[in-house]
């Protein structure tokens, strides 16, 4: 199997580096995006934008901030959640 590898842009030294890695269902990289924000929370806020059917870390150089699950599994554990659950018979 081959990988391409894109060059990503350096940033400047005391420049923010967001990067939004997208995961495959056993953990493994399967792409990233650079992700350009203002601070961790607007990061967060755009990694959680792009989550799909693959899990997102998010990392700012080597500092995790967040990861962010598959969109079918929120899904499964939102439908699973008590507040969410229909009571039947009134």
């Amino acid at each position: 199997m081959a990988f391409a590898i894109a060059p990503i842009e350096e940033p400047e030294p005391g420049e923010r580096a967001y990067r939004a890695y997208r995961l495959t269902a056993s953990g493994g990289i399967c792409g990233v995006e650079h992700i350009e924000a203002g601070d961790d929370d607007e990061a967060k806020l755009l990694a959680a934008m792009i989550v799909n059917k693959h899990g997102v870390d998010l990392w700012e150089r080597a500092r995790y901030l967040a990861s962010f699950p598959p969109l079918r599994a929120a899904l499964r554990r939102e439908e699973a959640s008590p507040e969410h659950r229909v009571q039947e018979g009134g």
